[in-house]
């Protein structure tokens, strides 16, 4: 089993830290998080996505905040799990194309575990979908073999952020949230606690018999 830890804030300039010392340690970690409000645009994000120039998102305090996951713009807020793996692939074993599709089903399985939402996966659009409604976006950075960034999921946010974006540059899909679909109050922790049961199966598949 790896490390993990829940952190109810965190900016996402300390992240950008930690994950750069945890790369050269080759540390593997799992981090669950929510982030104040902040948008972050992907190697291949483009300007036209944006609904506000930077430095009037800074104004309302809202950081833009260029990395170096793929994808282009996305949205994170209170009441949206955020989930960094840190993974030593070459040590797995792991196919980097096989770990994307993972973290997409894990989501997937963790989300019906907590509340009966199935989410699907389009195959030309990375993410998870409700009908129209993106839930999850997903954006992996991997050098040497070791991963970072990772997924988020809409728990329970209000999507204020996304206002800002056009999310993912999708605009044939609208975010939503698990709490709209269920019309229930919904945690950020408690769907934390069933993506890592099915995550630490998924690296050791002993451990099923937990997440069934």
């Amino acid at each position: 089993m790896i490390p993990e830890e829940y952190r109810e804030s965190l900016q996402y300039a300390d992240y950008q830290k930690e994950q750069a010392d945890l790369r050269a340690k080759r540390q593997e970690t799992l981090i669950f998080c929510e982030h104040p409000p902040t948008i972050t645009g992907g190697v291949q994000w483009k300007a036209q996505n944006l609904r506000q120039q930077p430095d009037e998102l800074e104004k309302n305090g809202i950081p833009l905040v260029p990395i170096k996951r793929g994808g282009d713009l996305t949205a994170h807020e209170p009441g949206q799990l955020v989930i960094y793996p840190h993974i030593d692939l070459k040590r797995r074993k792991i196919p980097l194309s096989d770990y994307f599709h993972a973290l997409l089903s894990i989501s997937a399985q963790a989300v019906e575990d907590y509340c009966s939402v199935a989410l699907e996966m389009r195959r030309d659009y990375p993410g998870l979908y409700f009908g129209e409604r993106k839930v999850a976006a997903i954006g992996i950075e991997a050098r040497s073999f070791f991963t970072s960034s990772g997924i988020a999921i809409n728990v329970s946010n209000d999507l204020s952020t996304f206002a800002h974006i056009v999310a993912c540059g999708l605009r044939q899909f609208v975010p939503g949230t698990l709490s709209q679909i269920t019309s229930d109050k919904l945690s950020p922790r408690t769907l934390a606690e069933h993506w890592s049961k099915r995550f630490q199966a998924f690296l050791d598949p002993s451990l099923s018999h937990t997440s069934d």
